[in-house]
């Protein structure tokens, strides 16, 4: 088998078509694009020198249908040689050999900010075996998956490792898992101790980044006072909305405020490292707590830029 998933990424000779073309209006059955891959984990090299594409197989109001193309390429693929790729099939980690083909949200459907370099190949018709795999998310067949577009990049980067550097891949999978796994344990931790018997009049009492001193190496004064002020806020505002608040109302405070501190990092010249990135999110996630969204926290790095 390893040979066979090796030839899924041979490359083929190189032409000359490189030049960036505009990106369509709207997603559209046919369509190709690149992208160049991120690393699979914290814990792999920082920088992948890797290139992939995916192809639209069909597109409607609510839904985009692509599918992963077995291609990967030291620069961003011509047409020639994107359409010279086929459907990737995935067999790292757990998978057993599945087509990798899902349907985005339409509403989900950002791929300049969720993919990076990601430019519009070109078109290609879709095969009527592509076809039957839009229809099928489409209408929600049995076995059809969904996911956002950062599966695309987790995919091909994720097969192109499993294949070529399986042992380093797997070694980061596990350093991966210890890092959950202790996280997970820190956590529950957290609530047994604080969540557990945190309310909102308590967090309100609190001098919130108490560790931001002093400045530098911490951010400026005036930025942490700020910062105070904006989670005060959007603690009062969620307070306000009383014992039982609806979802997309606690959404909307906790987004406005993840967007802010994106705002305020910016115009500071990016002063949220590690430790400001940690008090911000747990105060976050206390937030969501205590307005009994705490599903909401798992949005939040969709939110942030920092």
């Amino acid at each position: 088998m390893q040979g066979s998933v090796q030839r899924l990424f041979k490359r083929g000779p190189r032409d000359t078509d490189h030049e960036a073309h505009p990106l369509p209006a709207v997603p559209a059955a046919g369509q190709i694009y690149s992208f160049r891959t991120r690393p699979y984990s914290e814990f792999a090299p920082r920088a992948t020198d890797r290139y992939a594409a995916f192809k639209i197989l069909g597109a409607d109001d609510k839904y985009v249908a692509i599918a992963v193309l077995s291609g990967i390429w030291p620069v961003a693929p011509t047409m020639n040689e994107a359409r010279k790729a086929s459907i990737v099939n995935e067999h790292r980690l757990a998978h057993t050999g599945r087509p990798a083909v899902f349907g985005v949200n339409r509403e989900w459907w950002t791929p300049a900010s969720d993919l990076d370099e990601f430019r519009f190949v070109g078109t290609l018709t879709a095969s009527a075996a592509e076809r039957a795999f839009a229809d099928a998310i489409a209408g929600f067949a049995i076995g059809s998956r969904f996911s956002t577009l950062h599966a695309a990049d987790y995919t091909a980067e994720g097969e192109w490792r499993w294949s070529n550097d399986r042992d380093a891949f797997v070694s980061e999978m596990e350093q991966k898992k210890a890092k959950n796994e202790a996280e997970r344990a820190t956590k529950e931790d957290r609530y047994r101790n604080r969540l557990s018997k945190l309310t909102w009049d308590e967090l309100l009492s609190e001098t919130h980044f108490a560790r931001w001193s002093p400045s530098p190496s911490f951010p400026p004064e005036e930025f942490t006072t700020a910062a105070r002020a904006e989670i005060r806020s959007a603690c009062d505002a969620l307070k306000e909305l009383g014992a039982k608040p609806r979802r997309a109302e606690v959404r909307a405070i906790l987004k406005r405020t993840v967007l802010w501190f994106n705002d305020a990092d910016e115009k500071a010249g990016g002063v949220i490292e590690t430790e400001e990135r940690e008090d911000i999110c747990a105060v976050l996630e206390e937030m969501a707590h205590l307005a009994r969204q705490k599903i909401l926290v798992d949005e939040i790095d969709e939110w942030r830029e920092w």
